[in-house]
This record gives C-alpha cells, structure tokens and sequence, in this order.
C-alpha cells in the first residue's frame, strides 16, 4: 500500500513539473498586447492583488504583461488553473505543492505568485492566506466573477488586498490589436473616415481581444455559451436551465433599457426572487450591468427602475441579432462601458418634467451629463435631446452638457450653456473632450 501510494505521489509530482514547465514556456512565448490598466495597478504592492473580469477578457495576458515588464527571470510562478491537470487535482493543498516542487526543481528565491482563475481550486481562499500571512510572496489572482475575488476574498484577508476590474477592449486598445495608432489630433482629422468604419466594426464584435483581431462571430458566440455554462450554470447549480437561458437572451437583446424584475419574472414564469437571483448571477459574471436612477434621496433611488447594460455589444450582438437596426442603443452601451472607467458615480437622470438624460456622471463632486443619440439631423430628435439635456442642466445647475452621436459635430449655446455634440469615435480617444 505504501509503494502504491508512493507511486501516486511521484506520478502527481512528474505531473506538476511539466504542468510548471508548460505555463512557464507559454508566459515567455505569447504575442502579447498591451493594456491600460497597467497603469493603474500596484505591481509591487505587498497586498493581494486580485483581477476580476469577463472570462476571455484578457486577465491571463494581463498577469503575463506584468510578469515581462516589472518581475525578474526566476523568482516568479504562472499557473493558469484551467488547465485540464486540476480537473481531479483542485484542492488547496495542491497549491502548496506546487510552491514547494518549484522551490525543489526551478528556484528556492519564488517571491512573485501568479494565479490564474483560481476560482477553479476548492477552498482557494485559505491557501492564499496562508501564503498572504506567511510574508514570503507577493501574490496577483484572477477570476471570472466579480462575487468571487472582491467578496469572497474580503472575508478572509479584509484590507489586504487591491482590486482591479479587466474588462474588454475600450475603442482605442481595440484599434492598437488591430495595428492602428491615433496620438495626435492631425491623426483624427485625415483618418475620420476610417475611424468611423473602425468604430462601427467596433460596435459590432464588441472587444474581447481575440475577437477583435479574428472578427470571429461564431466564437464570440461560444465566448457567451462558455460564460453561461461554467460561471453562472455549473457555479450556481442553476436546474432551470431553460429560463436561465431565455433571460439571458432577454437582458443582452434589451441593454440600455429599464428592468422590470416582477414583469421580466411574469414573463418567464418565474418568482419574483427567483428571477432576481438569476439576474444576479449574469452580473456576477460580468455579462450585465445595472445602471440607477440619480436622486439625492436613497429611498427614491433604490425604489426606481435600473437600467442594464451589456458588458460587452459584439455579445449582444450575437445574441440579438439586430444590429442595423438597433445601433443607437448599441453605442448607448459603448458609451456606458466607457463612462464605467472614469472613476466616478454612474446615473441616468429624470427631470421634474420627466425627461431623461442617458448618463448622469458624479466625479469629484462635478456633475456631468451625457446624451446619446445615433445622429440629431431630424429636428424632433434635436429638439428632445436639447429640451432633456438642458432641463437636466438647469436642476443640477451645470453650464456645459455633451451629446454623443454617430458621427456629427457641433457646438451649441443657450441661455448661457453650452452642449457639446460630438462624434463617438473622436469622444472616445480623445481624454479632454470625455468631460
């Protein structure tokens, strides 16, 4: 029994090496791209730092980046613990084993540990803090849902880690995969045709990184296939797969409008709770966002509707089918997804007449608004989108309003304000003009 199990152990450890030694060649050989949350996270920071974000999302090439640019050749680890040798062997203590066969066979000076969706070990939480409160390691982890690493990791090592969120490509990443660089303002002038088209194929697949260079539907299909399956499905234990399913397609072919859970509950035959728990599963996946209504009272907000938002278009895309003729809700989206990383509080806006502002932005105790229509030619939708925005202005007491369209441009002033209209893809790239 001794030499059977003897044998086990060997076995398991000739396993590890190769799946050490595998991770280890694909980090140093792996065409990367880079992304601008480098910038922002603490690469040497002696907490946790936990990356959260869409499966597909680019979190594995993320840590990667990271490792060729700041860490030094032998004193770090990569596991990416999709890989099929944790199917059977997903247990903490395999953690620690892999530390401890790298300290034998690679290098005993490991101090940078690089783990990737670890959501796929059982009881992940206490080996990381084991080894967080052991001060040997510096430690970086990805995961694919946002529940996951910022909650449940909190309870267990409350203040000592950083989150990041990674999400799909923003326009200007999109076009650096494709090999296209806007730096200068003369850049955006000659090439506002092609950017135009760019940002419509943009739109359309929407920016996970390997779509985005592929252009390949048929697997960003799969991409939302995936996601449903193992991050929401197998995670939750769903029975009701069938529901599961016809809500999913309900709340990405209905981004960027208000969510009724009692109607959408009705709808599907489900209870109220029921519908409100699934609903809470495709955020944890990072597949939707809600986005409130602003008030100063929290009671009137919590009680209004949310709007959802999808986290990705080419998603919706894929899912809906529509869309021609569903374009201006696709670049509301794009607008939303955009406004979501400028560090501040995301609303929409309700006038005392009722009119609505698509996105109310709060940021170091500034106020800025933000309209989105496909194009504002047609004097009716000129007229509706000025009347809102500026009714919207005068209650909150702002001087200047933005409304985002296709591809129009325009400065307006009225009554001492000033809306600017602008086109998306020049919005997008250009920083100044954002607020």
């Amino acid at each position: 029994m001794k030499d059977s199990s003897l044998y086990i152990a060997m076995l398991i450890k000739e396993e590890i090496i190769k799946v050490i030694d595998f991770w280890h060649e694909v980090v140093k050989k792996e065409t990367l791209f880079y992304r601008s949350i480098l910038e922002d996270i603490d690469v040497f920071s002696s907490e946790v730092i936990d990356i959260a974000g869409p499966r597909r999302s680019g979190k594995s090439s993320l840590l990667k980046l990271i490792i060729r640019k700041f860490i030094d050749k032998k004193d770090w680890i990569y596991i990416n613990f999709e890989d099929p040798f944790f199917i059977n062997n997903n247990q903490p203590q395999t953690i620690e084993r892999i530390i401890e066969i790298f300290k034998e066979f690679y290098s005993a000076k490991i101090k940078y540990l690089f783990f990737d969706e670890i959501q796929n070990i059982n009881g992940w939480e206490k080996a990381i803090r084991k080894l967080y409160e052991s001060k040997e390691y510096r430690i970086f982890i990805t995961g694919s849902s946002s529940k996951l690493l910022g909650g449940e990791l909190s309870s267990l090592i409350t203040g000592r880690h950083k989150s990041y969120e990674l999400m799909p490509l923003d326009f200007k990443e999109w076009l650096s995969f494709n090999n296209i660089q806007i730096n200068t303002e003369k850049e955006l002038i000659l090439n506002k045709i092609k950017l135009e088209k760019y940002f419509d194929a943009f739109l359309k697949i929407g920016g996970f990184p390997k779509i985005a260079v592929s252009k390949d539907e048929e697997l960003l299909k799969q991409y939302y296939l995936d996601i449903l399956e193992k991050d929401i499905i197998k995670r939750h234990d769903v029975r009701n797969k069938a529901a599961l399913e016809k809500l999913g397609i309900y709340l990405l072919t209905n981004s960027s409008k208000t969510l009724s859970v009692s109607s959408l509950a009705e709808s599907l035959d489900l209870s109220k709770e029921i519908a409100a728990e699934y609903i809470s599963y495709f955020k944890e996946a990072f597949l939707i966002f809600d986005l409130p209504q602003f008030s100063y009272s929290l009671k009137t907000q919590q009680k209004a509707l949310k709007k959802i938002y999808s986290a990705d278009t080419g998603l919706s895309n894929v899912v809906s089918f529509r869309f021609s003729e569903d374009y201006g809700r696709f670049l509301e989206n794009a607008v939303f997804l955009h406004l979501r990383k400028q560090k501040g509080e995301l609303f929409y806006y309700k006038t005392k007449n009722n009119f609505e502002v698509d996105f109310l932005l709060k940021k170091k105790g500034m106020f800025f608004l933000f309209q989105v229509s496909k194009n504002i030619e047609n004097d009716l939708t000129k007229k509706r989108e000025i009347r809102a925005l500026l009714a919207a202005m005068g209650e909150l007491k702002i001087e200047k309003g933005f409304i985002i369209t296709k591809s129009m441009a325009d400065t307006i002033k009225i009554d001492n304000k000033t809306i600017e209209i602008l086109p998306a893809y020049r919005w997008l790239l250009t920083p100044d003009l954002q607020q």
